[in-house]
């Protein structure tokens, strides 16, 4: 059954390019419960309609939802929000926790082995940048460029395009609005630490061991953060 949107004004502000500012209005939607997780979004007339705008803005605006998995279509039937996180949190935040625990089991598939192959081919320089990298962590780009820089450590342009897509996966999709504690800055930067010192002394087992726990410790960060979940909970991938 399709979700019918509310009568009130959905203006678009004039200042971002339409299809973003249709992402953002089809967000907004979702967090007021108009559009619930696993049911269709309204058709495209109607979305045209509420918006204002053309078709083809809208077609953007779906490939950027789509894009960041927040959005499924299924060919003859529309287009569907997709499932939510349980726990607690709005809508629009279990949706986008949602995407985020897929972004991340992506990354721990590639970046453990990313670091074990970092370990092996990384060079004195790239080592030093790291260990300097890793104790300047203040920031979500910092922990973007850390991450992009162990990859880069492989040699491989495509795993570095890999996992720096990832990552700016996870940013569009909120994930750094859970990073503002300092508490948990800090305890990250002990961790990218420990990775760049297994990585400078090329100790593989350490390094995709250290890796794959900052990654799960991530994922446990970010869902008790955004969802409410009890601190401290055992993360289910450990």
């Amino acid at each position: 059954m399709t979700a019918s949107p509310e009568s009130r004004s959905h203006a678009l502000p004039q200042s971002q390019r339409r299809y973003e500012a249709v992402v953002d209005g089809i967000l907004e939607m979702v967090e007021a419960q108009e559009i619930q997780p696993g049911q269709a979004l309204p058709t495209e007339r109607e979305l045209a309609t509420v918006f204002g705008v053309s078709r083809n803005v809208l077609r953007q605006a779906f490939g950027v939802l789509e894009e960041r998995g927040l959005l499924r279509t299924v060919r003859g039937s529309g287009r569907y929000l997709r499932e939510a996180a349980a726990g607690g949190g709005g809508t629009r935040t279990s949706v986008e926790v949602a995407s985020i625990a897929d972004v991340l089991e992506a990354r721990m598939l590639i970046e453990v082995e990313v670091a074990r192959l970092a370990c092996d081919r990384r060079t004195s320089e790239q080592s030093r940048n790291l260990t300097t990298m890793a104790r300047q962590l203040t920031s979500w780009e910092d922990n973007l460029e850390f991450h992009c820089a162990v990859a880069a450590a492989t040699q491989n342009f495509v795993l570095e395009r890999l996992v720096r897509e990832q990552a700016m996966l996870s940013g569009e999709l909120h994930q750094r609005d859970h990073y503002s504690d300092p508490e948990q800055l800090n305890h990250m930067r002990r961790e990218h630490q420990e990775i760049a010192a297994a990585i400078a002394v090329r100790d593989a087992d350490a390094a995709t061991e250290l890796t794959r726990l900052h990654l799960q410790r991530t994922k446990r960060v970010v869902f008790e953060a955004a969802l409410g979940l009890e601190a401290g909970a055992e993360d289910t991938d450990s």
